[in-house]
């Protein structure tokens, strides 16, 4: 299930942006489309956080404006948070004596999409900002040869995963540092409701090739801080020459 819905945020985004329409006619208020990164720290809340710390991934962003100011759009979201892994060495086929050996790399994370309205307030140069999102998460387990936080979507394979409806809400602060970027600075809460994860350790290993799991069971919601940048994407035509 990851899988395909890593691919449907990146096969949506570009369509998204091909579709959209250069600029409203001689509108001169907020850019009408803008797209952001942000780097994420999370912090695990209630029962969650009996069994996890911390956790840390990235983030990324499509709003686009419903007025001529900006003070309501359309946000899309998407992020990974990784809250645990783990390496061992493996054999990489079973002929005798292990002649190569690797690295076995196993990502325990979070994957969230959502949509919803954000609204906007716009105080001299600073844009403050709060929106709630529904959507779809998917705690999953993921081995691959190599790998570090993030998982290998292409070579590895879920080990184990639960997803379901989640939402979010959060707040924020952008402040311009050139024409068309801004810092991003904010603040949100995830909420996942019943799920089953593991965590580190969670995956025993038979000398049969069979794998034997150790799921925890709780609410899984959790605070996280966002960091990073957002930049109206350059749809305005140029104005003709008189």
């Amino acid at each position: 299930m990851i899988r395909p819905l890593i691919s449907a945020l990146l096969v949506a985004t570009p369509l998204v942006a091909q579709q959209a329409p250069h600029a409203d006619s001689g509108n001169t208020g907020a850019p009408r489309w803008s797209f952001g990164l942000a780097a994420e720290l999370g912090r695990p809340t209630g029962d969650f956080k009996q069994n996890v710390s911390n956790a840390g991934g990235a983030q990324a962003h499509l709003r686009v404006r419903l007025d001529h100011d900006g003070i309501v759009s359309l946000r899309v979201q998407a992020g990974w948070l990784n809250y645990g892994n783990e390496s061992k060495r493996a054999c990489l086929a079973t002929t005798p004596g292990c002649r190569v050996e690797v690295s076995v790399n196993t990502v325990n994370g979070i994957l969230f999409v959502g949509v919803g309205p954000e609204l906007a307030y716009q105080v001299g140069k600073l844009r403050a900002y709060g929106h709630g999102l529904v959507g779809a998460s998917r705690f999953a387990t993921v081995s691959a040869i190599g790998g570090g936080i993030l998982p290998d979507l292409v070579a590895g394979d879920e080990n184990f995963g639960d997803g379901g409806f989640a939402w979010s809400t959060g707040a924020g602060l952008q402040l311009p540092i050139s024409r068309r970027i801004a810092l991003d600075l904010g603040v949100f809460y995830q909420g996942h409701g019943e799920r089953e994860y593991l965590t580190k350790g969670g995956i025993t290993d038979n000398a049969d090739g069979s794998l034997v799991f150790a799921p925890k069971s709780s609410t899984a919601n959790l605070f996280a801080f966002r960091f990073g940048v957002s930049s109206a994407l350059p749809w305005r035509k140029s104005r003709p020459k008189s």
